[in-house]
């Protein structure tokens, strides 16, 4: 005789069934109730489209830069999501889409943030253009206060327009006489010329560079010497200009301009021409990327001309922009050296 199953014999038998997560129901009732997969979405709440930051605040470097807080509405758990501008990575942001970055380049620029996924593969990404702008000061003694660096105004010298004091280290760097053993405890400068020296420091530093030895500043003299009146007054006149010799690391290597320069062949680019290994491809592609962030108007190496055998000459000449290669068989306009 069969048995009839009771109420409570079917209760059972479904708890059985659904304690085993269906293992005894079939593998297609297993499927149906998989956990459903999330996808990576992101989207830029802050900054806006278009939103404007002016750099006006010292970042982490020493330089002036725009801080620019970011949110970000996140969907699903990337590993990592990274923030991008102009090709390079400027910062990141945490698992609730918080983040910041320091944008020191003024311009407008399309700021990229992009998903990873655990195998470290892109899965999402968006993008807002942001806008940076300079600092509008009234003068450029109002664009030392931004570093808050202390400095002095003056003392007065024969053709310096705005000289100041100011102490060193500037931003991190020392500063030397070439043949001195000690370092200098101030630089005395125009304002200008000063200023330039802050906006050249990070790039010093992120190269390791902790002193510059340098062959002088001020030097009231007429471009390729003789005494003012009646002449076109050098930029060293206006100690507007220094003389690089050569820059220190921190592990105490010397880089000599002199020796360590090799010079470029005639038809070359100093920015693009090929470097030899060391200590030579270390002074190319620092100067080149103090040039490159338009520290000063013009640069002059070695490989301009012998007078510059022993020296990075630069200095602000006034709608000047180029870094100089040699000229042997013209004479071409290259502002005040």
């Amino acid at each position: 005789m069969r048995s009839i199953p009771t109420m409570n014999n079917l209760v059972a038998a479904a708890l059985m069934c659904t304690t085993a997560v269906f293992a005894a129901c079939g593998e297609a009732d297993v499927e149906a109730d998989a956990a459903p997969v999330v996808s990576v979405a992101l989207t830029f709440v802050a900054p806006g489209e278009g939103a404007q930051f002016v750099a006006d605040q010292v970042g982490v470097d020493g330089d002036l830069v725009a801080k620019i807080p970011v949110q970000l509405s996140v969907t699903g758990s990337p590993a990592k999501v990274v923030l991008t501008r102009g090709g390079r990575i400027v910062g990141s942001a945490d698992a609730n889409g918080v983040g910041s970055i320091e944008v020191a380049q003024a311009g407008e620029e399309a700021l990229i943030a992009v998903a990873y996924d655990a195998a470290n593969a892109p899965v999402a990404s968006d993008e807002v253009v942001v806008v940076v702008k300079e600092p509008v000061v009234a003068n450029c003694r109002a664009n030392l206060d931004l570093y808050k660096i202390p400095y002095t105004v003056g003392p007065a010298m024969q053709g310096v327009p705005d000289p100041v004091t100011m102490p060193t280290p500037i931003n991190g760097i020392e500063y030397r006489y070439v043949e001195s053993t000690t370092r200098r405890t101030k630089i005395v400068a125009d304002c200008n010329l000063v200023l330039s020296l802050l906006r050249a420091a990070p790039a010093l530093r992120a190269r390791n560079v902790v002193e510059v030895a340098d062959i002088g500043i001020y030097n009231y003299r007429c471009i390729g010497g003789g005494v003012p009146p009646g002449c076109t007054l050098s930029q060293h006149a206006q100690a507007k200009a220094i003389d690089i010799a050569g820059v220190t690391d921190r592990d105490g290597v010397y880089y000599n301009v002199t020796t360590d320069w090799v010079i470029d062949p005639d038809g070359q680019k100093t920015c693009e021409a090929p470097t030899v290994p060391g200590k030579d491809t270390f002074l190319h592609e620092m100067i080149c990327a103090i040039k490159a962030n338009r520290v000063w108007n013009i640069v002059l190496t070695p490989n301009f001309n012998s007078a510059h055998r022993d020296h990075f000459h630069v200095d602000l000449t006034p709608g000047s922009d180029t870094i100089n290669k040699q000229h042997r068989t013209s004479a071409l306009p290259l502002g005040n050296d």
